[in-house]
C-alpha cells in the first residue's frame, strides 16, 4: 500500500458544514484525495458507485464522512493506525438520546474519551468510517455481489444496498429494514469482519449546534457539558434501538 492510495467519499446532499470543511483541507494538505458526490437523492446509490469507482483505481484505505460530521485530521489517522478492517467513531443523533450505531446487545457502558479505545459494534452510521479494500473484496467473493447496470458501461457493486433482516432480539418473526450503512455492516459481518468504534475519539454532528457524546446520554441541549471522560450507561434507547 502507498501513501497515494488513501481516498476520503463524501456523498454531499446540501452543503458541507465549515467544520467538516476545514479538516477535509488538512486531509488534502496530508495526502488524502478527497472527492465529492453532490445531488444524488439515493445514498445507497451514491455511496455504492463512490465505492465501486475507487475500488476499480485501486485505493486501498477508503474514509467515509459525512459533510455535517465535525472531525479533525489527526483522528483519521487515529482510525487508520489500528491497522484493521474497519474502523469508526462513535456520534450522538441530532436531537435524540442515541448513538448513531447499534450496539453489541452485551454492551452495557461505553466508556468515551480519555480511559476509552476499541470497542466492538454491530453496526455503525457512515459518517466517519475507515475501511480496507479487502472489506469491499470479501463482500464481493463470499456473498456473491455482483456488479449491476452494465449495459450502461463498467456497472457498480450494490455494495450499500438495504437489506431486509430477521430481528434478533424482536419477536419470532419480526423483521428489521436496514439503511444502507447499516446494510453494509450487516454484509461486513457477513463476510467475516469485526466492526471497531474508538471511543477516544470525539465529534460532533452539527445541526442546531454540535451534538456530542453526552446528548446521546444525559439528554441534549446547546449548553450541554462537555466531560475529558464519559462512561454512557446503555439502556435499550442508547444501543440503538431504531436503525
Amino acid at each position: 500500500m502507498t501513501d497515494g492510495k488513501r481516498v476520503v467519499l463524501l456523498p454531499v446532499a446540501d452543503r458541507v458544514e465549515p467544520e467538516c470543511e476545514r479538516a477535509l483541507i488538512e486531509l488534502a494538505k496530508s495526502g488524502w484525495e478527497v472527492r465529492r458526490m453532490a445531488g444524488n437523492s439515493a445514498i445507497d446509490l451514491a455511496r455504492s458507485l463512490m465505492a465501486t469507482e475507487v475500488l476499480d483505481q485501486g485505493f486501498e484505505d477508503i474514509m467515509w464522512l459525512d459533510a455535517d460530521i465535525a472531525f479533525t485530521a489527526d483522528a483519521v489517522e487515529k482510525l487508520r493506525g489500528h491497522k484493521v478492517p474497519i474502523a469508526c467513531g462513535l456520534y450522538a443523533k441530532k436531537g435524540q438520546r442515541e448513538l448513531a450505531a447499534y450496539l453489541l446487545p452485551e454492551t452495557n457502558e461505553v466508556v468515551f474519551g480519555e480511559g476509552g479505545g476499541l470497542l466492538e459494534v454491530q453496526y455503525v452510521g457512515a459518517g466517519f468510517v475507515l475501511t480496507r479494500r479487502e472489506v469491499y473484496e470479501d463482500i464481493r467473493d463470499r456473498l456473491g455481489v455482483r456488479r449491476v447496470n452494465t449495459r450502461w458501461g463498467k456497472g457498480f457493486y450494490p455494495f450499500f444496498q438495504p437489506l431486509i433482516v430477521k430481528d434478533p432480539q424482536g419477536e419470532s418473526g419480526a423483521e428489521w429494514y436496514l439503511g444502507e450503512d447499516f446494510a453494509f455492516c450487516e454484509r461486513a459481518r457477513q463476510a467475516k469482519h469485526t466492526i471497531f468504534a474508538d471511543t477516544t475519539i470525539r465529534l460532533m454532528h452539527i445541526g442546531r449546534y454540535g451534538y456530542g457524546w453526552e446528548d446521546a446520554g444525559n439528554g441534549h441541549g446547546p449548553g450541554a457539558q462537555r466531560f475529558a471522560t464519559y462512561r454512557m450507561q446503555l439502556g435499550a434507547k442508547q444501543k440503538g434501538a431504531q436503525p
